[in-house]
């Protein structure tokens, strides 16, 4: 039957009195005894001839003891001495499985006496750095093994742990799990009062460089031989991170609370152990592009989670210039001879734009285009969102300046835009319908555009809107459906994938388009922000033109097929078609069901309409 009992155990504190550190870990040197007295019987020789007793020892056992007799067999058991390398080389594993501790040799001995033990402290028989010594004994008792293991502390020359334990002989293959039971956690409490744990923290400079499973460490020094060396880049070991353990958000919450959760993680091993021995440490981590590897020293104090912190030179502004040597390091900006002035953006420079023939009926709009801007401008990309739009109607000019100063002169029909910041601008213009009757309107075909390049500063630049010709053409009548939901819901039509639109409508269920051109085949686009927009199809001709824009499939929700709304053209014969009168009413008696949807939408607008005026 095997036992398992404590001979010996000192308090933690006589082995917490050392102080070990990574470049001077705790040695440990490995002897290994074996007994050969082991338990003896008498093989009685018979009443007539006491002299053929025989004296037998179990290791000895065999069947040359019994001779010929064979009736002892079933109550014999046979067994032979543990050999003392085994266990040794098992206690040896499990020592070395802890990474904080280093070996310094083993021995196997012949038996010695029980108090020998405490000579071989004192004798010095063993590497001078050594901080203690395992000594093992191994005894074949009746049938089992008995091994006892002691724990000796060099520096002050005492047991502090003892262990033994008892395996039957068939019980063998549980020999290296049972002296990993009592090493293994023999040796964490030998180093636990050392050791500490270590995460990495990035800021703004690194924290799209670092690649996090990507680091080494080494010691600053370590032990070769019996001395304490500097380390290389040979060195190194492979470590990975992970995230902080929830344990530690209890133990040092203080210490994490100040950063974001993105900005840290936990240093761990290949074998995920997040310890380290006290001690100096090197840092290595790999950034991201092939940029120089970072590299700083760090400290473990015991108990505590220690920082690995990854700063780079900043570039709060991220103009290219560290911020030790940008005058404005919060404002991007170039560079210059001047210390004063390096790292601040140039002077700002400003140009005006200038809009003539301004005539009635017309609706412009200036935007700035940032492909080809200013090519020694500062500003970013969000400088280029500047919009303006401006129309004159009923001899009344209105303009949305977008906070930029202006001059309308009445006189001479122009607008004049002052300090715009240099780059490139385009002006668009368009037709703006005229209301002939509430939701009707009409608008003569019209657009044309122009690009503007202001590139000194102080420069006014000029661009005149085209004159608008009645130009000769079919007549296009366009239905919305629906009928425009609120004032402020505008309808813009476009030609084909044109990005000027030549003409604008609100309030509108019905839009007359005049002069458009007889030989155009191709497409109208009707455009209403949040849906999608109607391509209607239109083929060259000089008949007039009835069209449907269906404007009801919201972006927002999947879009449907229809099939009675599906945009279309439809030739009526011109000489059953009269001119400008009552086109609604015509509409509804002429295309019957077609349009009679319609016809609805636009009658319910117009008796809504009416009510208010």
């Amino acid at each position: 039957m095997k036992k398992i009992f404590t001979i010996f155990c000192l308090t933690l504190s006589i082995i917490y009195a050392k102080k070990f550190t990574v470049s001077d870990p705790p040695m440990i040197y490995i002897y290994q005894f074996v007994s050969y007295d082991t338990t003896s019987i008498i093989l009685h020789g018979g009443e007539s001839d006491e002299s053929k007793s025989k004296v037998s020892k179990f290791p000895l056992f065999n069947l040359e003891n019994f001779g010929k007799d064979k009736s002892y067999n079933d109550n014999v058991v046979f067994g032979k001495p543990l050999n003392p390398k085994l266990v040794s080389a098992m206690v040896t594993s499990a020592v070395a499985s802890n990474k904080h501790i280093n070996i310094a040799g083993e021995s196997i001995q012949n038996r010695i006496e029980a108090d020998s033990f405490l000579k071989l402290m004192k004798s010095y028989e063993y590497p001078k750095r050594t901080d203690y010594l395992f000594i093992g004994e191994v005894n074949t008792i009746s049938n089992q093994y008995e091994i006892d293991i002691k724990l000796l502390d060099i520096s002050k020359q005492q047991i502090v742990e003892s262990e033994s334990f008892n395996l039957a002989f068939e019980s063998i293959a549980e020999l290296r799990s049972k002296i990993n039971s009592i090493i293994i956690p023999l040796m964490q409490r030998i180093v636990t009062p050392f050791i500490g744990s270590a995460y990495v923290r990035v800021d703004s400079t690194s924290r799209d460089k670092i690649r996090w499973n990507d680091i080494s460490i080494r010691p600053k020094n370590k032990v070769v031989g019996f001395s304490s060396i500097p380390t290389d880049e040979s060195d190194y070991v492979p470590y990975q991170t992970t995230n902080l353990h929830q344990d530690f958000f209890e133990t040092h919450n203080e210490v994490i609370r100040p950063y974001e959760e993105r900005d840290y993680k936990l240093v761990i091993d290949v074998d995920e152990d997040r310890s380290f021995l006290q001690g100096e440490y090197v840092f290595r981590g790999f950034l991201k592009n092939n940029d120089v590897p970072y590299i700083t020293d760090f400290t473990i104090k015991p108990g505590d989670l220690n920082e690995i912190y990854i700063g780079l030179p900043k570039d709060t502004d991220g103009d290219g210039i560290l911020d030790a040597d940008d005058a404005c390091p919060k404002v991007p900006g170039v560079a210059n001879v001047n210390p004063s002035l390096h790292g601040c953006p140039p002077p700002q420079l400003y140009g005006d734009i200038r809009i003539t023939n301004l005539w009635e009926g017309v609706a412009f709009e200036l935007l700035r285009i940032s492909d080809n801007a200013n090519t020694f401008s500062s500003e970013s990309s969000d400088s280029f969102n500047i919009f303006i739009s401006g129309e004159l109607q009923n001899n009344l000019f209105k303009i949305d300046s977008d906070s930029f100063d202006y001059n309308y002169d009445k006189d001479n029909r122009l607008v004049t835009i002052f300090d715009l910041p240099l780059g490139k601008y385009l002006r668009k213009s368009s037709a703006m319908p005229v209301e002939a009757f509430p939701g009707k309107y009409y608008v003569n075909m019209f657009f044309d555009y122009d690009t503007l390049l202001l590139d000194k500063d102080g420069m006014t630049r000029r661009t005149a809107i085209a004159d608008q010709t009645k130009i000769q053409g079919r007549e296009v009548i366009i239905y919305f459906d629906p009928f425009t939901p609120t004032p402020e819901d505008e309808y813009k039509l476009y030609l084909e994938d044109n990005l000027t639109h030549f003409t604008a409508a609100k309030i509108v269920g019905e839009l007359h388009i005049l002069g458009f051109p007889i030989n155009y085949t191709g497409k109208i686009r009707v455009e209403r922000e949040g849906y999608y927009d109607s391509v209607i199809d239109i083929e060259a001709g000089l008949k007039k033109a009835y069209l449907m824009a269906d404007l009801t499939q919201s972006k927002t929700k999947p879009k449907l097929l229809s099939v009675m709304k599906k945009p279309s053209e439809i030739n009526v014969p011109e000489s059953i078609i009269p001119s400008r009168t009552s086109a609604l009413t015509e509409s509804k008696s002429f295309f019957g069901k077609v349009f009679a949807n319609c016809v609805t939408i636009i009658a319910s607008a117009v008796a809504g309409l009416s009510s208010l005026i």
